[in-house]
């Protein structure tokens, strides 16, 4: 275990410095933008035989890019596959930005030009591998990059990153290779059978909506029922549920079908007899509206008359 850069080390004239030099002397090349604010960075690195290693990396706010010149610059082709353990993050690559979600595993295709941007302070783990070392072609891993969670080994491998640093700093070389040796198969398990689902998309998408669907009726009463929380409940990221959603024809944002959920809910609740002792304001919350005053504003505005007033009509009102 090597430490490349503890920047509370360093004097604050030389931290900047620091950072820019540990990310470029990698191989890998990669260069970074440091954000706004005190610079607080540390790298660790973790040789796990040949081709092989473990960095983890957390601090201020940064964006590492590897830029078109780096790409041409470097050989042999590399695979990295990052385990996001807190802050907010985005990649982009090859024309698609995808959220990183804490907690996931990502892969990036360190062959082509990228941008990662951490856009708070943050914690990662990544595992940067040869792709002769894991055996897999650049086109397995491109197919596989968007698709990790749909292999069957996914939570597999994530459970073995998570705990690789920890389990991995204290064997002599000997072993550190072996485990590397055994990283990499399960690296090539989870690509190969990410890459291979890849064909199966537009029914496992169709599986994921009505999975979807089903976790939102059941949880319309948590307040902090979020798109976010949805996503992270299904191992994908915030952006690839909108994409399934979009797929699936409808017309509404998830946020936006869960608020006419919660008034549909409500409104059959208000018009059922054996609820009628029921507050207007326990009924709301029970829908998932943070108060009465919120709920009944927003129920005149879908429906055209007040809570009290569907209830009193029997719910024969009109709707609109």
């Amino acid at each position: 275990m090597t430490t490349l850069l503890d920047t509370d080390l360093l004097p604050a004239t030389e931290r900047l410095d620091a950072v820019h030099a540990v990310y470029e002397g990698q191989s890998p090349r990669r260069s970074v933008v440091v954000g706004a604010g005190p610079v607080r960075h540390r790298v660790e690195r973790l040789p796990l035989g040949p081709d092989v290693h473990l960095l983890q990396t957390g601090g201020s706010a940064l964006r590492i890019v590897r830029t078109p010149r780096q790409v041409r610059a470097d050989a042999p082709e590399h695979v990295a596959i990052g385990l996001h353990r807190r802050g907010a993050a985005l990649v982009s690559t090859a024309g698609t930005d995808a959220d990183i979600p804490v907690g996931h595993l990502n892969c990036v295709d360190m062959t082509r030009p990228y941008d990662f941007v951490h856009r708070t302070a943050n914690s990662h783990d990544v595992l940067i591998l040869g792709n002769r070392q894991v055996g897999v072609s650049v086109d397995v891993v491109r197919a596989a990059a968007p698709a990790l969670p749909r292999s069957p080994v996914y939570h597999l491998v994530r459970g073995h990153v998570a705990g690789l640093y920890r389990a991995a700093r204290g064997l002599g070389p000997e072993h550190r290779s072996l485990t590397g040796q055994a990283t990499a198969a399960l690296v090539r398990a989870l690509l190969t059978t990410a890459a291979q689902s890849r064909g199966m998309t537009a029914a496992m998408d169709d599986a994921l909506e009505a999975r979807i669907a089903l976790y939102l009726d059941a949880h319309l009463a948590d307040r902090d029922l979020t798109v976010e929380r949805v996503a992270a409940a299904h191992a994908i990221s915030v952006r690839h549920l909108y994409d399934v959603w979009a797929r699936a024809g409808h017309e509404r944002t998830p946020a936006q079908w869960i608020g006419e959920r919660r008034l549909q809910r409500a409104r059959e609740r208000l018009r059922d007899p054996d609820a009628g002792r029921t507050s207007i304001g326990v009924v709301a919350r029970q829908s998932g509206f943070p108060d009465s005053s919120h709920f009944s504003r927003r129920f005149r505005e879908r429906f055209g008359v007040s809570p009290t007033e569907w209830r009193a009509a029997g719910g024969r009102a009109a709707s609109r």
